[in-house]
């Protein structure tokens, strides 16, 4: 794992030689750069990180190029880790920055990279003002879905609430959040949901609360059921901002919600998580 956290401060601090120093001469890479699958001979690597490192600089605090939000080894009896993280990067010469999040498997062997494999997904900037709701496709599932959430409290400890454009919340304010994807840990999920609806970068502390949300209609049939986990988590960096499925975004005083007139049960989390902050 240390390798790994080699390589994201290498690749921080823009240092192609520092990176391509952790590869072996036989690397293999795969999905690492844009546009292409496989590179393969160190010589190869280190002139695309040249490039690559050339073509964007950083957006993220400090000029980070990528926050992890997590590293650990894969059980597979063999030298895996994954990394998982966020990204956000500004194109030179090109207007507006690039936001994405999703993980890197790496295979570690006598202290060097010898395979690095990426999955990527391109988060969306900001939802035009009149645009119309997404269909959703979570009502009436044939199973419970996984969902993460955020109490965000900021450093002046304001919470950070969203107002929703789609259902089952629509127009109305809320905690961020949203589903868990396939092969994503809920940790990295709660992460990408807070950077694609508030555009902030959060370290993702401990768990607040767990609980069901059953909604029926009137035929008595259920049209959704989340299972949630609420996270506790910080500001890192970022700019606030009213990203996707969302329509507004606000830091609020935890004194003043009623005029946001939220759901008892997103009020209740906030209490505990306020709570928890005081006494951790």
């Amino acid at each position: 794992m240390d390798v790994v956290r080699a390589f994201y401060r290498a690749v921080n601090a823009g240092d192609a030689a520092a990176v391509a120093a952790l590869y072996d001469p036989a690397c293999r890479l795969e999905h690492v750069f844009p546009g292409d699958d496989e590179r393969h001979g160190l010589e190869d690597v280190r002139d695309r990180w040249t490039a690559e490192l050339a073509r964007v600089q950083g957006a993220l605090p400090g000029g980070a190029r990528v926050h992890v939000t997590r590293i650990g080894g894969i059980e597979t009896g063999w030298g895996w880790v994954r990394a998982e993280w966020v990204s956000a990067v500004r194109v030179k010469l090109v207007e507006g920055d690039a936001h994405a999040a999703g993980h890197s498997h790496f295979w570690i062997e006598d202290g060097r990279i010898r395979r690095q494999r990426d999955v990527r997904r391109e988060l969306d900037g900001p939802s035009p003002p009149d645009a119309p709701p997404p269909v959703s496709a979570r009502q009436y599932p044939s199973r419970p879905i996984a969902g993460i959430g955020a109490v965000i409290l900021t450093d002046d400890r304001r919470i950070v609430l969203v107002r929703r454009t789609r259902e089952p919340l629509a127009g109305q304010w809320s905690l961020p959040g949203g589903t868990l994807e396939l092969g994503e840990t809920l940790e990295a999920g709660t992460a990408r949901e807070v950077l694609e609806e508030t555009g902030l970068v959060v370290d993702v502390g401990p768990v607040v609360e767990v609980f069901d949300r059953i909604l029926v209609d009137d035929e008595n049939r259920v049209r959704y059921h989340f299972v949630l986990i609420d996270y506790l988590c910080r500001p890192r960096g970022g700019t606030l901002a009213a990203g996707s499925d969302v329509i507004d975004v606000v830091a609020a005083d935890p004194a003043d919600l009623d005029r946001y007139l939220m759901a008892d049960k997103a009020r209740d989390v906030i209490a505990r998580a306020m709570m928890m902050s005081t006494h951790g």
